[in-house]
């Protein structure tokens, strides 16, 4: 019988020097962890996909309070909202969200600082199975505002572009 104890207690002890690293190393990633991926702080994004034309000069409804904006920055006469996505994500955790036709988004909050918000926005174009990044940058944004990146090419009729639109709180 005292076999029978001995092979149980090797048996334990071979276990517990079997998982003593992996579990020593989940440990240590674990307390290692960024301070904002422990926080749970969340951000809510927003991301316009918006086509621009100088074809004609109507403007979306929910445009006018940006129009002059959109008119200056990017020398358009009408524009109208063809997607609009909203999440709401971790800080450091990324917003994907597909545009129109063959434009992605992704948005990744890095930073809150009174009413700013910090956000890395990234446009993805798809050509054929690949994507190629049209836009990778880092901006800080009013909480609430929208900051416009775009003047890419959608093709079909016309000489229209995409604008997009962004926002974090």
């Amino acid at each position: 019988m005292s076999t029978a104890v001995d092979n149980i207690q090797a048996q334990f002890r071979r276990g517990v020097r079997r998982w003593t690293a992996p579990l020593a190393l989940l440990a240590l990633l674990t307390a290692a962890a960024p301070a904002w991926a422990q926080s749970g702080e969340k951000f809510d994004v927003s991301v316009w996909a918006i086509r621009a034309t100088k074809g004609d000069s109507e403007i979306d409804p929910e445009l006018k309070s940006i129009a002059r904006q959109l008119q200056a920055q990017f020398k358009v006469t009408g524009f109208k909202v063809v997607a609009k996505r909203n999440g709401t994500v971790g800080k450091g955790e990324t917003f994907s969200a597909d545009l129109t036709g063959r434009f992605k988004a992704r948005l990744t909050p890095l930073n809150r600082d009174g009413k700013r918000v910090q956000m890395k926005v990234e446009i993805l174009e798809r050509e054929g199975r690949e994507e190629k990044q049209r836009l990778g940058t880092t901006v800080t944004i009013d909480s609430g505002r929208f900051n416009l990146q775009g003047g890419w090419k959608l093709g079909g009729k016309g000489d229209d572009i995409l604008i997009v639109a962004t926002s974090g709180r």
